[in-house]
């Protein structure tokens, strides 16, 4: 299978030659170029069609969401990793909601940048295999119906390798997920709300269950990656829906280095799941 390819772009020259020097270090393969100022940087994206781009999330001229989508109306299979010290919240979830794969935060780390691209890494893999299979199926007579859509077994399957199931929670996932696909796909708070309806409980009590069953999740792919920091429930699955910070301080309370996990964000965890199901 051929070399991932990388694009850096920082206004920060320093920034660029780090995340140069851990991806070659790290042989996790190669950079096809780099820049510091993001209109060059466009250009040479759409010339050189580099599998993953790290860029700064602010930028003078242009910032680094605006620069991802300019890009994905041409190539729209690259993926983004933004590198930033921003932690305003609506401005992460903006840039996750715009199509990016992971955030690696300022200053760099070697563990974070290497765990994070391995798991973009193993992503656009995965999307490639399932890709040639459907080419292998689309060869075939059309299979019978399934009795249960695609949509659901996917995310029963991420459910399931999360240790989630067994929650009360999970059966308020589905409903929103349900609502959340009649939607678009896209999660807001209202859903929520027509969640408790159809459940005929109040709002506090379905979001209460969800975060249960969501920390759930957290506590059991931060333990798969205490034990093993290369499975892949943690270096792949777990990164759909919660980002490296997230696992990596739950990680740090399992160990009793911190009084406090990782923060749930439902909206995140939502999104993730739609992600998931995308990239199958």
């Amino acid at each position: 299978m051929k070399k991932i390819t990388y694009y850096i772009i920082d206004d920060n020259i320093a920034i660029v030659k780090s995340l140069e020097k851990i991806i070659k270090l790290r042989e996790l393969g190669n950079v096809c170029g780099c820049c510091t100022d993001p209109e060059e940087a466009l250009e040479e994206i759409l010339e050189e069609r580099p599998d993953i781009v790290l860029v700064d999330l602010l930028m003078g001229g242009m910032d680094g969401i605006t620069l991802m989508d300019r890009v994905k109306e041409r190539i729209p299979e690259i993926s983004f990793v933004m590198v930033s010290k921003v932690t305003d919240k609506e401005m992460v979830q903006q840039a996750y909601t715009a199509g990016v794969e992971f955030f690696i935060h300022k200053p760099v780390n070697l563990v974070e940048v290497e765990t994070v691209l391995r798991n973009v890494a193993d992503r656009i893999k995965m999307r490639e295999v399932m890709g040639s299979l459907q080419d292998i199926f689309q060869e075939q007579p059309s299979p019978a119906p399934r009795t249960k859509p695609a949509d659901t077994t996917s995310v029963e399957t991420l459910l399931g390798m999360l240790g989630m199931l067994g929650e009360k929670g999970v059966q308020d996932i589905r409903c929103l997920y349900r609502l959340m696909q009649q939607e678009g796909g896209s999660f807001h708070k209202e859903l929520l709300t027509r969640v408790a309806e159809e459940e005929e409980d109040t709002v506090k009590n379905v979001e209460q269950r969800i975060r249960r069953a969501i920390r759930k999740g957290l506590a059991n792919a931060a333990e798969a990656g205490l034990d093993d920091y290369g499975s892949e429930l943690f270096t792949v699955y777990a990164g759909y829906v919660f980002d490296f910070k997230t696992l990596k301080d739950e990680m740090n309370y399992a160990r009793g280095k911190t009084h406090s996990g990782g923060r749930v964000s439902i909206s995140r965890f939502m999104e993730g799941l739609e992600l998931y199901r995308k990239s199958l």
